[in-house]
């Protein structure tokens, strides 16, 4: 307790609030910062005649006054409204260098000739003001040296006005919230700084034990934010509303341009990589500035001792986002002439409307969105994706759908609604939209490599062999025959027993090589089975199930042997398709309980 009260002492003499004195001592529990004025009690000595401290009021730790001629005194409030200031001598107890340049934080008074009372509460000097004496003046607000004022209650009104009208324009559905710093990068040089004046002092004092400052500020600001804007404060790791404040202090690159001498090689080295580095000083390289840093070092920098600010920190803008919401279903296309989504080609969109466009419509709707907001604020995902003239038939296709900084979560009830929006197009059926956790999406996502397909294919027979013409001496029309029905009933070329009945050898379809490398791929067929097409004797139907990511339309036609083996060899005769359906996508998502 002696150590800790004497680092107290110290903190205090280096301009630090409260809350920062506890930080330095390592104090690393809420209740602590909340009540900073009233824990801070233990670590001060008592005046010798006080018998009962109120402690609702400033304590004042001052030492008893000296009439030494070397020693200047002046009162000291233990707030964190206001930073204390503590007597400074010249000795070494008091940490003052001589002939160190490093302004030291001591408020004296000009004009003593009238008593006056100063209101701690806020920081007001009120002198009398009967029959013509002076006004009453404002004392200048004390600043943390170490934090800058932000544990320091004086400048909360303002961060509390900027988050309310944040919260008031977005009108976030929320029961609780957890709060995020920025906080200027200058504090972490005057961390270091008065880290190394602790170490100086007390050579076993380990500067990885403090508190940080964006922790100590959660448990100091972070319950009367609560208390103004009426949501309970929780961990930002598992409320979903996270509001975030950004700080800035005038000074801030300023004061860190002494880290270019410091740490020369550092700079001169992100100097000249600027398209890598674009900012300048960042909180990492700051970091890195001062790893190897020595009191010495930073004396000769005239940063001997911690300097004190002319001007707090304040709230220059204030960010709340709200965790993304997720929601999944399947979808049933029906047109043959509608993309996933939507389809651009050199920027040029090629379709009116797209799968994509048709869902998010009534839900952007819902949240209010614009159609600029719904772009960024709307991601569509899907277990794989069908061709713009391919149907997606039986229970549709699986998908998910990501909404960033929702305000609020959708009643069953307004899900519900959308799906009729969706389906009343005529384009696109959805039966059911739930909400779905980021857990499930790596199901999504896997399923889309891993899931089977169940294909149906309307195909026609372009020959009667593959050598021969359309038609075989020029009066037999092209007919699909029992025995070609046969032979792709039972065409394999896998071993018997294997699950996969034909394994394909392709190569990057041509009309895909736009947006997918070129690459020679190996997918299989599970199962195969073909039929004729009651008058149409040309024509045949396969129901084809197939691995993930097998191009069916290819197998078919073969692509000029770009797949291999293809449909016609198993037939011995040139095919090609007229169209096809998706007809199952075999993927348990969502879940279907």
């Amino acid at each position: 307790m002696d150590q800790q009260k004497a680092i107290f002492k110290l903190c205090k003499g280096l301009g630090c609030c409260d809350s920062c004195c506890l930080r330095y001592l390592g104090i690393r529990y809420q209740n602590a910062y909340e009540n900073a004025q009233t824990f801070c009690l233990k670590f001060q000595d008592k005046p010798a005649n006080a018998e009962k401290v109120d402690q609702n009021k400033p304590t004042d730790i001052s030492p008893p006054s000296s009439t030494s001629e070397n020693t200047v005194t002046s009162e000291t409030n233990v707030s964190t409204d206001d930073k204390p200031t503590e007597n400074v001598t010249n000795d070494e107890s008091n940490n003052v260098n001589p002939g160190d340049d490093t302004k030291t934080d001591i408020k004296m008074e000009e004009d003593t000739s009238n008593k006056e009372d100063t209101d701690s509460s806020n920081g007001n000097v009120a002198t009398s003001n009967g029959n013509g004496s002076r006004p009453a003046k404002r004392r200048k607000r004390d600043i943390c040296t170490s934090c800058l004022g932000l544990l320091q209650k004086d400048g909360w009104p303002e961060c509390n006005a900027a988050v309310k009208e944040v919260l008031d324009k977005k009108q976030y559905d929320s029961k609780t919230f957890g709060c995020g710093l920025s906080a200027p990068i200058a504090t972490i040089l005057r961390e270091k700084v008065i880290c190394l004046k602790i170490k100086e002092a007390f050579p076993d004092f380990d500067e990885r034990s403090i508190t940080t400052l964006k922790e100590s500020w959660k448990w100091a600001y972070g319950p009367q934010l609560a208390q103004h804007i009426g949501i309970a404060l929780d961990s930002g790791s598992v409320s979903p509303l996270l509001i975030v404040l950004n700080m800035e202090y005038p000074d801030d690159l300023q004061e860190l341009e002494i880290l270019k001498t410091l740490s020369p090689d550092l700079f001169e080295s992100r100097s000249r990589q600027r398209k890598r580095f674009t900012v300048e000083f960042t909180r990492r390289s700051v970091e890195q500035a001062l790893e190897g840093a020595t009191l010495e070092a930073l004396t000769a920098l005239r940063w001997g001792s911690v300097r004190s600010a002319d001007s707090a920190a304040s709230c220059v803008s204030v960010v709340c986002t709200r965790t993304p919401l997720y929601l999944g279903g399947r979808y049933i296309k029906l047109s043959r002439e509608l993309p996933q989504t939507p389809w651009l080609l050199g920027g040029k969109r090629m379709m009116e409307s797209s799968v994509q466009d048709i869902i998010f419509e009534p839900l952007a709707k819902a949240y209010g969105m614009s159609e600029a907001d719904a772009d960024h604020r709307l991601k569509f995902m899907s277990a794989g994706r069908e061709d713009v003239d391919v149907r997606c038939l039986g229970d549709g296709r699986p998908f998910a759908i990501e909404i960033t900084d929702p305000r609020r979560e959708l009643t069953a009830g307004e899900l519900q609604q959308i799906c009729e929006a969706v389906s009343s197009t005529g384009q696109v059926v959805l039966k059911k939209l739930v909400p779905v956790t980021k857990e499930d999406l790596t199901l999504l996502k896997s399923g889309e490599e891993n899931k089977t397909k169940t294909y149906e294919a309307l195909c026609i027979k372009l020959a009667h062999s593959k050598s021969s013409d359309t038609t075989q001496n020029g009066t037999t029309p092209i007919t699909v025959t029992d025995e070609d029905i046969s032979r792709i009933n039972s065409y394999r070329n896998t071993p018997e027993g294997a699950p996969e009945r034909i394994a394909l050898t392709q190569k990057t379809p041509i009309r895909v090589l736009h947006r997918r490398p070129l690459l020679a791929r190996t997918r299989h067929i599970l199962d195969i089975t073909a039929s004729k097409v009651t008058g149409h004797p040309q024509l045949l139907v396969i129901r084809i199930r197939t691995t993930a990511g097998t191009y069916v339309k290819e197998f078919v036609h073969g692509e000029l042997r770009r797949t291999a083996p293809s449909l016609g060899d198993a037939i011995g005769a040139p095919v090609d398709i007229l169209a096809l359906d998706v007809t199952n996508v075999q993927l348990d998502w969502p879940n279907k309980q």
